[in-house]
């Protein structure tokens, strides 16, 4: 079911605002505390062959 031209209009700009004042601040924060992708170099390893 489509919505009114209203809610059309109105819908972009709230998700753009909540994705940019939530969820983006909260990623850059997530990625400061702790590496997700695991990145840093360890020296101490014989290969980064993953199985």
């Amino acid at each position: 079911m489509r919505g009114s031209r209203w809610t059309d209009a109105a819908l972009r700009p709230v998700l753009a605002a909540v994705y940019f004042l939530v969820l983006t601040p909260a990623g850059v924060c997530l990625r400061l505390v702790r590496d997700p992708l695991r990145r840093a170099w360890d020296r101490s390893a014989d290969s980064y062959w993953s199985r």
